[in-house]
């Protein structure tokens, strides 16, 4: 009856009774919900229940869905909804008898949604929401100004690949606009020699020129749109024009979109400064990794984060391509806020490598991937417990429904919990559904269900506690607080929730323990190594070389990343390929810690990081162990050569890897101790002291400091009001 926990997944399995045991703990307390999570290849399928005359069974008082835990009673007529307890009428065209012995109907096998903690409906025209469901609509609005012509080749190619290898789904439609400082429209109708252009010259004043022909079959119209793509770059390749009027165009897919919804992916190399939404370079590189950065992090204006509501209400998802030159600002913070408002991804690649396969991979996997729009999302508790805040890349119309103008299987949203007063003492429940349109056009209703055990005591919440969940609804949370705090300041409430962490497990849990040592709960014994990652990642640490394009990017992207993705983020596997290449067992990776003191001048290390592959060679490797490595000359090796099929232990590390990244290809690097700049792995180094941030030795040595600190004067405290009390007696 529960779902898998790639859908949902608690920071605490056993749920506290009261919020004063939330705080005995200090433990973060909410639930992950990754609504389409990609599953493993071994995992049950949701099952898909077919659309039929009746709508799927809901609780009459808090709307909530039938699923394995709603109990049903007096011979089957009736049924008592397990969140908020509510005994419901079963309508008569859907009665059967249940068993007598375990309460269950007769028809069961019938019904997944009795039977499984997970299971999509197809919904009846009801659920429609006034909108006819279609196959996805794709805008490809092309930024042609005079600092985009180095990659618009390999967009254009991207995009007849994808056409060519039929990654689009059967009954989607495509579009291609490109803008500079005006608009310009293609009609690609199957039935043309070539695309008819037609242009609206006024970025202020926006229209769309056509109706028929300017979204099409892919396939249908292939010859048409590949002359297209073929003749775009060339078009635009002297293009005198520098400015590129994005809101403009941005506003123009709305026009187009507004009455079915559906994507735009956009690409962008400049600051708009004409048409609609122009913005200013607001940029000042005095601000960075001081108190005041986080103005740069809100958004300039409110045009984006207007228009980006109106594309929310539409349906329209947006994916953002940033192709500055290097050192160039172009305001994520800004133009990024459409991504962030429909649940849309961006995508930051400043001084971009056309060479590179990158662009392609992550394109292909945008289109490919599993995905959605239309969506909308609530939470639902049992009695007891509340939803609190929402944390992701999302807009909210209520307080408790989630719109999502796209939603795809990377996306996680973060949902604090609260206690709403009274003391909890069966189980709990919490179910998850969202109503969204596939992208081949189906209207499907997905619900996630999970039932959870009540904890009584501070030792029972510690031990479901799972540290991975923790941070990532941490990490979710202190983003959306960086418009309001310094990072300064939220890098110290981080420590506080450290310490007060194992502070309170020491106190209520091991209280016997010797003052000298430093308890770590088993369930979150990783907490403070993930904590210290977190603070010198990006996202926290005070870094003016950090320029505030790169850091909105990152804050963006991390907002909506899964645990698993989190993870990566804060502390990447670090193989030993040494030993690795040496064993039998190939699907078994021997792990490093973090830090260049466990690397061995005589091995190879394979380190995955989030937006890097690094291949660490050591200055006394055996040459027999580097020609294992695929690498023949160790002053000569480079990504080129080790990457080749032909090379199968590296190779199918790579292709392992890349299963692992499916939503982005990281860059691969190679780095030979004593020969190559070991800077950029310095950083991933976690372990060790970097960006005057200490050494997580040391920096659990100051947690101990803090703790005894705290237990001291809390000892001080108790004598004097013991004392305060005798003199009062006396």
């Amino acid at each position: 009856g529960n779902c898998n926990p790639r859908f949902m997944r608690p920071t605490l399995r056993d749920i506290p009774s009261d919020s004063s045991l939330v705080q005995d703990t200090g433990l973060p307390f909410g639930i992950i919900i990754q609504p389409l999570a990609q599953l493993h290849p071994e995992d049950a399928k949701v099952p898909l229940i077919p659309l039929s005359t009746d709508s799927p069974v809901r609780c009459n008082r808090c709307k909530g869905y039938i699923n394995p835990w709603c109990q049903y009673i007096d011979a089957g007529r009736k049924f008592i909804c397990n969140l908020c307890e509510f005994t419901n009428i079963v309508p008569e065209h859907q009665f059967c008898p249940v068993d007598v012995v375990s309460g269950r109907r007769m028809d069961m096998d019938q019904h997944p949604e009795l039977m499984y903690g997970s299971v999509e409906f197809q919904v009846p025209e009801e659920y429609w929401l006034g909108v006819q469901p279609r196959p996805l609509h794709y805008m490809f609005a092309i930024d042609v100004s005079r600092n985009a012509t180095g990659m618009l080749h390999q967009f254009c190619g991207v995009i007849k690949e994808m056409i060519s290898s039929n990654c689009f789904q059967p009954g989607t439609k495509l579009g291609i606009m490109t803008f500079d400082n005006s608009l310009h429209f293609y009609n690609l109708q199957s039935t043309l020699d070539t695309a008819n252009m037609m242009v609206v010259p006024d970025s202020e004043d926006v229209f769309i020129p056509l109706l028929e022909g300017l979204f099409v079959d892919p396939y249908e119209s292939r010859n048409v749109i590949n002359k297209l793509l073929d003749q775009i770059p060339n078009m635009f390749q002297s293009n005198p024009v520098s400015t590129a009027a994005f809101g403009s165009a941005a506003r123009a897919v709305l026009l187009a979109l507004k009455n079915q919804g559906g994507k735009m992916i956009s690409t962008l190399t400049t600051l708009p400064t004409i048409g609609q939404g122009t913005l200013k370079d607001r940029n000042d590189t005095s601000l960075y990794g001081r108190e005041t950065e986080k103005s740069l992090f809100t958004p300039q204006g409110n045009f984006y984060t207007k228009l980006g509501n109106e594309l929310v209400e539409a349906g329209v998802s947006v994916d953002i391509w940033l192709v500055p030159p290097a050192n160039y600002y172009i305001d994520v913070a800004t133009v990024g806020v459409l991504s962030a408002l429909t649940a849309g991804e961006i995508h930051y690649l400043p001084n971009f490598d056309i060479s590179s396969k990158q662009m392609y991979h992550n394109l292909r996997h945008t289109v490919q991937a599993e995905h959605g729009y239309r969506a909308k999302l609530r939470v639902r508790c049992s009695n007891g417990i509340t939803t609190a805040d929402h944390y992701g890349n999302f807009s909210m119309s209520t307080a408790t429904d989630i719109d999502l103008a796209g939603i795809q299987a990377d996306t996680a949203i973060g949902v604090e919990l609260v206690h709403d007063g009274s003391k909890l003492i069966k189980d709990v429940y919490i179910q998850s559904a969202m109503l969204y349109t596939t992208s081949n056009g189906e209207r499907r209703l997905r619900v996630h269900n999970l039932k959870l055990a009540v904890g009584t005591t501070v030792a029972s919440v510690f031990k479901g506690a799972d540290a991975d969940t923790c941070l990532n609804l941490l990490t979710k949370k202190f983003i959306t607080l960086s418009i309001k705090k310094s990072l300064s300041d939220l890098s110290n409430e981080l420590d506080q929730l450290c310490v007060k962490v194992l502070l309170n497990y020491r106190k209520y849990v091991t209280p016997q323990a010797s003052p000298a040592q430093l308890v770590l709960p088993e369930t979150v014994k990783t907490l403070p190594l993930l904590i210290s990652s977190f603070k010198k990642s990006i996202l926290l640490r005070k870094d003016s070389s950090v320029n505030a394009d790169t850091r909105v990017y990152t804050m963006r992207r991390t907002k909506s990343a899964g645990i698993k993705e989190t993870i990566r983020w804060f502390y990447p596997p670090m193989i030993k390929v040494h030993e690795w290449l040496m064993q039998s067992d190939k699907t078994r990776y021997p792990l490093e810690r973090l830090s260049y003191e466990k690397m061995d001048p005589k091995g190879i290390y394979w380190i995955e990081t989030y937006g890097s592959i690094f291949l660490w060679l050591g200055k006394e490797t055996p040459s027999e162990l580097i020609n294992l490595a695929g690498v023949s000359d160790f002053a000569m090796a480079n990504p080129i050569d080790v990457l080749q099929e032909n090379n199968h232990p590296l190779w199918n590390l790579y292709n392992r890897s890349m299963s692992s990244h499916c939503t982005h290809l990281p860059k691969f690097q190679i780095i030979r101790q004593g020969l190559d700049l070991e800077i950029e792995l310095a950083k991933v180094l976690v372990e060790d002291e970097v960006y005057s941030q200490m050494s997580y030795p040391d920096y659990l040595c100051e947690l101990h400091r803090q703790i005894k600190l705290e237990l001291g004067r809390e000892d001080q405290q108790t004598a004097i009001s013991a004392a305060s009390y005798w003199a009062y007696r006396y």
